[in-house]
């Protein structure tokens, strides 16, 4: 019998009902994909076959879809604007880590639907990158953002306790480098060792989005302790780094402060483990 060629395997392809050439399709994917993993060819260097479970993955890379909301209805279409600043000067962390930019994009976008009232703060602004997409929601929206950092890495009053060991990381940066990155419009810059750089304006204020990226127990603490007071009621907080074991003062800070507060924090798979806290419509004002 003649071995079947390309032309008739395909014409007994679309000869099939949909739902046989999605499992076709599935199945041929799955064999090419157990071959491409025991060969390496075909992938980049660490990148798992996407239909793989993650419980079978063997790589720190896998493939993933983008959400619909993007892919098939375009509705991140600042996607474009904000994926520059993203990764600009921090493309080995960010590239990778998708799924926390949108995570950022559509939460903010959220509050601001809702009308929760109040500025923007960071603390731990490393090169600006999650800066950057603050920038874009608050200009669009009318709101200021401050941000808290020494621009210079961890300072050396929070390297002790459960973090005494932390390296002295993140130095490699500039408040120059972030204002090139997040612009100067209605951006705040706050130089120095929080939260010993707030200002009576500061203390003033109302937020609506504080994102918190310090990964240690101190300034993870004293970020706490500062803004939710501060959160306006439908208020968002973002903790970075929370389920990372990298930093595992972040975490205890984090657990510490929701236990005394009675609040309850949402996570999220991204790549350094993001923890995520609303503050409840009906809060006190001072709560």
């Amino acid at each position: 019998m003649p071995q079947a060629t390309i032309l008739d395997r395909f014409r007994s392809f679309a000869r099939k009902p949909p739902r046989d050439m999605v499992r076709a399709v599935q199945a041929t994917l799955t064999h090419l994909g157990r071959r491409l993993r025991g060969t390496g060819d075909g992938l980049a260097p660490g990148l798992a076959w996407p239909l793989l479970p993650p419980r079978a993955l063997r790589h720190r890379f896998y493939a993933a879809a983008r959400p619909d909301a993007d892919a098939e209805f375009d509705r991140y279409p600042e996607l474009a604007e904000l994926i520059g600043p993203w990764l600009r000067h921090n493309a080995r962390n960010n590239q990778g880590d998708l799924p926390r930019l949108y995570a950022l994009m559509l939460n903010i976008r959220q509050v601001m639907e809702e009308e929760v009232p109040g500025d923007f703060a960071e603390l731990g602004v490393y090169r600006g990158n999650s800066a950057a997409v603050l920038a874009h929601y608050a200009r669009r929206h009318g709101r200021e953002v401050f941000l808290f950092d020494t621009f210079a890495g961890f300072d050396a009053a929070d390297r002790r306790g459960m973090d005494a060991a932390a390296p002295a990381a993140f130095g490699d940066t500039s408040l120059d480098l972030v204002r090139a990155n997040v612009g100067a419009e209605r951006m705040r810059f706050f130089p120095g060792y929080f939260p010993g750089t707030v200002t009576e304006e500061v203390a003033a204020r109302r937020f609506a989005v504080v994102h918190v990226d310090c990964d240690l127990h101190e300034p993870m603490k004293a970020a706490l302790e500062f803004f939710h007071p501060r959160l306006s009621p439908g208020g968002l907080m973002i903790l970075h780094d929370y389920a990372n074991p990298h930093w595992p003062g972040a975490k205890a800070a984090a657990d510490g402060f929701v236990r005394r507060v009675d609040a309850q924090l949402v996570l999220m798979p991204d790549k350094s483990g993001t923890a995520m806290l609303r503050k409840p419509r009906h809060a006190a004002a001072a709560g």
